[in-house]
């Protein structure tokens, strides 16, 4: 092998591996969300902030609070997985009321309900 070739092949190699790891960590993420979709409690959250990254690929964030059932405020930030195709048109607007779910142990584990991808792999 000429030594020319190293450099691009272990670039190569570390780009695959990259784009592994960066698909795993979505699937396991977007089956923690539909977790909490399953398993949730409802509640009632108020949009605060959306912020759309201008690099293809990264995911919206919208950020909302709401208040678990016999506790104080809790803000969080839903990390929108979803395809593409579902993602621009349903953003919800900033102010805008939505359905929250939230695990009751760990109220911070929560999220938006009609954001959540219902399609696994």
């Amino acid at each position: 092998m000429s030594a020319e070739l190293i450099p691009i092949i272990a670039f190569l190699s570390g780009a695959m591996v990259t784009a592994i790891l960066s698909s795993l960590s979505v699937s396991r993420a977007v089956k923690e969300q539909q977790e909490i979709l399953k398993r949730g409690h409802v509640a009632h959250g108020r949009i605060l902030h959306i912020w759309r990254p201008k690099l293809r690929g990264a995911f919206a964030r919208i950020y909302f609070e709401f208040e678990p059932t016999g506790m104080d405020t809790v803000r969080g930030c839903h990390i929108d997985r979803r395809p593409a195709e579902e993602l621009r048109a349903s953003l919800p607007a900033v102010g805008t009321t939505v359905a929250v779910r939230y695990l009751p142990d760990q109220p911070k584990q929560a999220v938006i309900a009609r954001l959540v991808s219902r399609f696994t792999d």
